[in-house]
């Protein structure tokens, strides 16, 4: 292969592309903080720049340096597909599935082929959002494209020039995002999704010209916890395995795979198998498929020893036993309490997830793959994993509805309403009607300055959102919280939940929810550990 500096001007073939995209997704890694900083709401939850980052390195990890780009473009798309998190990470990897589009049939890329590579993304991009907002990473991708493809109207243009094109075209975008979009104006940010997207322009550029790829920030970077990958409910070991051979039997070794344990997935072909799956006996996996080729990238992960050191607290109390049900569900928990909630109220299998560790698509589909029911319901229960989740129902044969649920309580009412008895659209209807009772209100703190919809913030306050929206800031939490709970027109209502999180006391919990009984004196006021990061309360009402 000839030197990047070199052939970076001329064509790519395979193994170029993959240098790049590899050096992209280490540049956005070690800006991946600054990224997240960007979030519209002043919350310390902003996790643009990770969901983008685990996206793309996710996507690279197990793709090998084929000799056509489009072989590499087309291994890429797939584990973007599977690796995706976030809404910014699943419109990433359909910008990564329409370059596999366009480079399609090409052994090597030029300039014109790069430029109708990221048309063909823009295209995907915008036809993966429902209803497309400009001044986002849509707009950002669509004039970097444009941009490339007025590139080409130079006859001196070369891949170099219409990769640099691009990348400026995304810088200029990026910049003007809050002269179309209102937030990020009031908020005095640019997109942070837009923002990415120019990072992982710039680092393949910085790797076209021959220049380091290396950042020292003085943020931390993006890194994948154990927690990124795993439910609070996983145990066993998390073993991990490439097959590679020749002419193997795929099916027969995906079905026998699969039956040894559990949040089995596995993919490939004929050649090359990725095995991830849940067992309490590792060896007996690696036993059989070591018959049919040979092994590569062996990982394997004791769960129960690493969550043990992650979280140091006991667990809460056991789960009830599993009803049988003729609809299985999948929820996504924010903290161990969440989980424990869920699994009580007869969720099937349960999702370690929520606000800066959205799960991706593989982790809902090994989920889903988990459960035995043919129809299964997905409760995202974060407007951030809705996407993620919408993305398996075409990668499995199984039959799946997800409820955009967006907040964890709507999560907890949807499964009040589920009926073991009934069938999938039944419990579709009803659950989605119970969900669409429900308020939620969160308590955190402001991590900078801010103006947000008329509330001006400064950082360290304490600041309180209402089923999304920021409404009310102040330097007293309690005043913030009777503020909020004013707001939620609780007279309407019957109960109220109060859901404490993980740097909450026991006593100092107990003391808001008798805040709360007093005040409203005719609710029914529960109080429940979640177990949450970063937001000390979550308060439902319904």
């Amino acid at each position: 292969m000839e030197d990047s500096s070199q052939g970076a001007a001329q064509r790519w073939d395979g193994p170029h592309l993959l240098a790049a995209l590899a050096a992209a997704a280490r540049w956005l890694e070690q800006h991946a903080a600054e990224v997240n900083a960007l979030n519209v709401f002043p919350v310390p939850d902003g996790d643009t720049g990770t969901n983008m980052s685990l996206t793309l390195s996710g996507a690279i990890k197990d793709v090998a340096p084929e000799p056509s780009v489009a072989a590499v473009a087309e291994r890429v798309k797939y584990w973007a597909m599977m690796r995706g998190r976030g809404n910014s990470g699943i419109i990433l990897s359909q910008v990564l599935r329409g370059v596999a589009q366009g480079l399609a049939g090409h052994a090597d890329m030029g300039a014109p082929e790069l430029a109708a590579a990221l048309a063909q993304a823009s295209a995907a991009a915008y036809r993966a959002v429902l209803k497309p907002v400009e001044g986002t990473m849509l707009t950002v991708m669509r004039e970097a494209s444009e941009a490339a493809t007025a590139e080409l109207a130079n006859p001196q243009a070369n891949l170099l020039a219409v990769l640099a094109a691009a990348a400026h075209g995304a810088r200029a975008s990026v910049d003007r995002t809050p002269t179309l979009l209102k937030t990020l104006r009031d908020a005095g940010v640019v997109d942070s999704g837009g923002e990415g997207l120019f990072l992982i322009f710039e680092g393949m550029l910085r790797y076209a010209r021959g220049e380091t790829v290396e950042y020292h920030s003085a943020r931390p970077a993006a890194a994948m916890a154990f927690d990124d990958i795993h439910g609070p409910d996983d145990f066993g070991y998390c073993t991990n395995f490439i097959l590679r051979g020749s002419a193997m039997p795929y099916e027969q070794i995906r079905s026998t795979l699969a039956a040894m344990g559990q949040s089995a997935v596995i993919v490939g072909d004929e050649q090359l198998i990725k095995v991830h799956i849940h067992l309490l006996r590792p060896g007996d996996a690696l036993n059989y498929a070591i018959d049919f080729g040979a092994l590569e990238q062996i990982e394997i992960a004791n769960m129960d020893v690493q969550r043990e050191q992650l979280h140091q607290a006991a667990r809460p109390g056991s789960a009830a036993p599993a009803l049988e049900t003729r609809v299985g569900v999948v929820a996504v928990a924010p903290g161990p309490g969440f989980a424990t909630l869920f699994r009580n109220l007869h969720a099937g299998a349960i999702v370690g997830g929520g606000q800066t560790m959205n799960p991706s698509t593989e982790d809902l589909l090994a989920a889903i793959g988990e459960l035995p029911q043919r129809d299964v319901i997905v409760l995202p229960n974060n407007g951030n994993v809705i996407m993620a989740a919408r993305q398996t129902a075409s990668l499995t044969d199984k039959r799946v509805e997800v409820l955009p649920t967006k907040t964890a309580p709507q999560g907890i009412a949807a499964l009040l309403g589920f009926n073991y008895q009934a069938d999938l659209a039944a419990n579709v209807r009803a659950m989605s009607a119970a969900a669409g009772q429900v308020q939620t209100a969160e308590i955190t703190t402001a991590v900078r300055d801010a103006a947000v919809d008329g509330v001006s913030v400064r950082a360290g306050q304490t600041i309180g959102l209402l089923d999304g929206d920021l409404v009310v800031a102040g330097d007293e939490r309690l005043a913030v919280i009777d503020d909020l709970l004013e707001r939620m027109e609780l007279g309407e209502r019957e109960i109220v939940t109060v859901y404490y999180g993980a740097g909450v006391a026991d006593d100092a919990a107990e003391t808001l929810a008798e805040r709360v009984r007093s005040n409203y004196p005719d609710l029914e006021v529960e109080l429940q550990n979640g177990g949450q990061p970063l937001y000390e309360y979550i308060i439902s009402a319904e």
